[in-house]
């Protein structure tokens, strides 16, 4: 087939895609894209090819692409987001694309409608927030008034009263801890960040968290570690999000590992971001449980886990902070070994 036969096929086949593509070289000049961009991006024909990516208008996702460029980070490595275009709300995927020497030669964006499913999403995170807020108040005070029976403060109690008010607490300790969960999911997924921005001292937020979490990492005998740097510069972003993604991922360290393990916290700067590093000496995780370890209510189910109590929603609040904040969150492990985060967060 001629060489402009062939051209004028693979055109009509990715402007027949029902997503949008958009790519560049790397230098963020834009060398492709097909009709349903144009569409989503509110592009006029064909006037952006060899034009900076800036000239596609939409600020977010120019961060996107810029950042990819410029972090040159491994070929698996993508960055998937939210983003509003217009009235259009858009699921978007942003890798880098390597010759077969490796070499950064650009990015390939690829861009997804979701505006329907984000309403109906809408919908299901305001009846969750709704009910959980009903349900909060009197599961806390039930479990206030078992600790006080517990406690002996109304009576003492028998060895066999006692043993079960102690199952009742934790039960009723569980449903608190998935109400709380369920509202930060529902405080990010309605945007309740984007009401509360502010310049933020991460540095002062994780050493806060370290000292809240202190206990329960003595309490199983592991070593919690803090290492960070000096003079870090300030993030713009919702205080309370960074907070709940900080315990989640430290609390959920120490709760897959093993009594007498390790966990260590680093932060530093790393190319005009924070980078947050957690690891541990936990278990680890299998690599047919990776590609969901961030869904909602997904749990790993083995035989190493069946004791450990969780909701499934820690790390889906994490990654839903990080996206939120137009950051990056990469895992590491090995099973038996241990895991790492690494969370990059843009600096102000």
């Amino acid at each position: 087939m001629p060489y402009r036969a062939m051209k004028e096929s693979l055109n009509a086949v990715i402007d027949s895609l029902s997503d949008g593509i958009l790519v560049t070289d790397k230098t963020g000049k834009i060398i492709l894209y097909n009709r349903k961009a144009e569409v989503l991006l509110g592009i006029k024909g064909k006037t952006a090819l060899d034009q900076p990516v800036q000239h596609i208008g939409n600020e977010v996702l120019v961060e996107l692409i810029t950042k990819t460029l410029a972090l040159d980070l491994p070929y698996h490595t993508e960055e998937v987001c939210l983003i509003d275009s217009g009235d259009t709300r858009l699921r978007v995927h942003v890798n880098p694309v390597r010759n077969e020497n490796a070499l950064l030669i650009g990015s390939v964006t690829l861009l997804h409608d979701v505006s329907r499913l984000s309403a109906i999403d809408k919908i299901k995170t305001s009846f969750l927030s709704m009910v959980s807020h009903q349900l909060k108040s009197p599961l806390s005070s039930t479990l206030l008034q078992t600790s006080i029976l517990l406690d002996g403060i109304v009576g003492e109690l028998n060895e066999k009263q006692r043993d079960l008010l102690q199952k009742v607490r934790n039960r009723i300790k569980g449903m608190v801890d998935l109400i709380h969960d369920i509202l930060d999911v529902c405080f990010v997924e309605e945007g309740g960040y984007l009401k509360q921005i502010e310049h933020l001292d991460v540095a002062e937020i994780l050493k806060r968290t370290v000292e809240l979490i202190q206990p329960q990492a003595q309490d199983k005998n592991i070593a919690l570690h803090v290492k960070i740097e000096d003079n870090l510069p300030v993030i713009s972003g919702n205080r309370s999000s960074v907070e709940a993604m900080f315990i989640n991922l430290i609390s959920n360290a120490i709760k897959y590992t093993p009594p007498g393990g390790k966990v260590n916290v680093e932060m530093g700067e790393n190319a005009q971001n924070i980078q947050l590093e957690v690891s541990d000496t936990g278990i680890g995780v299998e690599d047919v449980d990776f590609p969901r370890i961030f869904d909602k209510f997904y749990r790993v189910r083995s035989d190493l886990t069946k004791n450990i109590s969780g909701t499934g929603l820690g790390l889906s609040i994490v990654k839903s902070v990080v996206d939120t904040h137009y950051g990056t969150i990469n895992v590491e492990s090995k099973v038996g070994e241990g895991t790492t985060f690494t969370v990059l967060l843009p600096a102000k």
